[in-house]
């Protein structure tokens, strides 16, 4: 059973939350095609001093390139329509937007199980947290543009007891 409030999760909440990442993060995403999820793990995975290969990230996308592409995407792509169409006065409209990003984000939360159900395979580098990072981070933009804030970020969280603390938990 995946478990969806983990270390990975809270990391990803915080990082995510700092100023600028999201932007970044979303940039990426469009421009790239950029699986978020998949870019906070390997960050995460990082600040843990984990180094990641074009092996891991071969097991990383046969674990959540299925749910990304036939749940994550759709729910993100409806929540779009329904922001495109939206009128600024109709709150079913609003309403209904509010309840699809809400669906989204859980179906977020699930691939992020899923991926952190794989941080047992990884082993720590010989490196510190920033240089596995940011080898990280290079690997899976195949030298695009760094993501200053989001490195940033990690880097402030990476030794962050607080998101470290209390057990897993199940998905409900």
């Amino acid at each position: 059973m995946p478990q969806c409030d983990n270390p990975f999760w809270r990391f990803s909440l915080a990082v995510y939350a700092a100023p600028g990442v999201a932007d970044e993060c979303l940039a990426l995403q469009d421009a790239q095609g950029i699986d978020v999820n998949v870019l906070l793990f390997a960050v995460w995975l990082g600040s843990r001093r984990v180094v990641v290969t074009d092996e891991h990230l071969a097991v990383i996308e046969s674990t959540v390139g299925r749910w990304r592409g036939q749940v994550v995407r759709p729910l993100r792509g409806v929540r779009r329509d329904v922001k495109a169409r939206a009128d600024a006065a109709d709150h079913d409209i609003a309403a209904l937007r509010k309840d699809v990003a809400a669906l989204e984000l859980r179906a977020e939360q699930i691939e992020q199980a899923m991926l952190y159900g794989l941080a047992a395979m990884f082993d720590d580098a010989t490196v510190t947290a920033e240089a596995a990072i940011r080898r990280n981070v290079s690997l899976l933009l195949a030298g695009g543009t760094e993501p200053v804030r989001l490195i940033e970020a990690a880097r402030m969280r990476a030794s962050d007891p607080i998101i470290d603390r209390g057990e897993a938990g199940a998905c409900v």
